[in-house]
C-alpha cells in the first residue's frame, strides 16, 4: 500500500539508518531560531527578508538556519525572478510539527492521552495518520 512504510525491524527496532536520520530532524527542530522558522512556514511559503523580520533574526542568520533545513527536506524553494521563497517541504513536515505542539497542549493541560495512541502507530487507521 503505498501510504504505508515498513520501518521495524525484527527486535522491534528501528534500522540504524533511520534512527540517524531521524535524529537529524529533531535535533535541526531543536535549535530555537529553526523551529520558528518552521512554525512560520507552516502557515505558507515566505521571502528570507519575511522570515528574517518575522523571527526577529537578520537575514543572513535565516538563510543559515534554512539551508541546514534544506538539506534535511524539511523546507524547500521556489524562484519567481530573482527572489526565493521558502515552505516546508512537506505536509509531514507540518504534521510533525503540530503533533509536538499538540503534545505541548496535553501536557501543560495534563490532558488525557487520545484512545487510538494506545496501540503502535502502525494501528492508527489511515483516514486518522497524519
Amino acid at each position: 500500500m503505498p501510504g504505508q512504510h515498513p520501518i521495524r525491524q525484527a527486535n522491534g527496532g528501528l534500522p540504524d539508518d533511520l534512527v540517524v536520520d531521524v535524529v537529524a530532524i529533531f535535533k535541526a527542530l531543536s535549535d530555537p531560531t529553526r523551529a520558528q522558522l518552521v512554525y512560520v512556514l507552516t502557515g505558507g511559503e515566505h521571502s528570507v527578508n519575511e522570515l528574517a523580520q518575522g523571527v526577529a533574526v537578520s537575514a543572513s542568520a535565516v538563510s543559515h538556519h534554512l539551508a541546514k533545513l534544506r538539506a534535511l527536506r524539511l523546507v524547500r524553494t521556489r524562484r519567481a525572478g530573482t527572489q526565493i521563497f521558502y515552505s516546508i517541504d512537506d505536509a509531514h513536515v507540518g504534521a510533525l510539527f503540530r503533533e509536538a505542539l499538540y503534545h505541548l497542549d496535553h501536557v501543560r493541560q495534563n490532558l488525557p492521552d487520545h484512545p487510538y495512541f494506545e496501540s503502535a502507530p502502525e494501528t492508527i487507521p489511515a483516514q486518522q495518520q497524519s
